[in-house]
């Protein structure tokens, strides 16, 4: 019964699309001011909490780890810009993460698997989601501070990289083959 629980909690450290997408996330929000990091981050649980329940009820989304790298270059290309975002924004960007990241964060199917290991496993990665992006964005906020953010920037820019090539390993592993004649 707790191993569901701690594979929830492995999870998002497990899978490289919502590692880099709560890393970039965390760092654009720790680039906000105090209140947009706030709301944006209780948001965020809200809405991963609501995914996670949810997600037992729908079917599997096809390319949800392609957008999921998508976004995650997209929350990188703005950490490296390091422009202030209107609430609006942040917040939508804060949703949309949590909602795909729990759409994706499926409890492995198995016959007879009782519900209440599904939703302990949905309690690991919430908790683990929430506390990685909250320590992130804390860690980003008091970093930008110091050289004008120029390392949140370059590790900005190393996510984008990284989701880049994830991204492309992704595209080739997903096309069928070409053979030679």
């Amino acid at each position: 019964m707790i191993s569901f629980f701690w594979q929830g909690c492995l999870h998002p450290l497990s899978v490289p699309g919502h590692l880099l997408v709560l890393l970039a996330l965390g760092l654009l929000l720790g680039q906000q001011d105090k209140f947009s990091l706030r709301s944006s981050l209780g948001l965020f649980v809200l809405s991963l909490v609501l995914a996670l329940v949810l997600t037992p009820l729908l079917p599997p989304l096809q390319y949800n780890e392609f957008i999921l790298l998508l976004l995650a270059f997209i929350l990188s290309l703005l950490v490296i810009i390091k422009l202030p975002l209107p609430l609006g924004l942040v917040l939508c960007l804060s949703v949309s993460t949590a909602l795909l990241l729990g759409l994706d964060s499926r409890a492995p199917r198995l016959p007879g698997l009782a519900v209440s290991k599904i939703y302990l496993h949905a309690l690991g990665t919430s908790l683990s989601a929430s506390l990685i992006l909250t320590l992130l964005a804390s860690l980003s906020f008091y970093l930008n501070k110091l050289l004008a953010g120029i390392a949140v920037r370059i590790i900005g820019a190393w996510i984008a990289a990284s989701s880049l090539m994830v991204l492309a390993l992704l595209i080739q592993h997903s096309l069928p083959l070409l053979t030679a004649p």
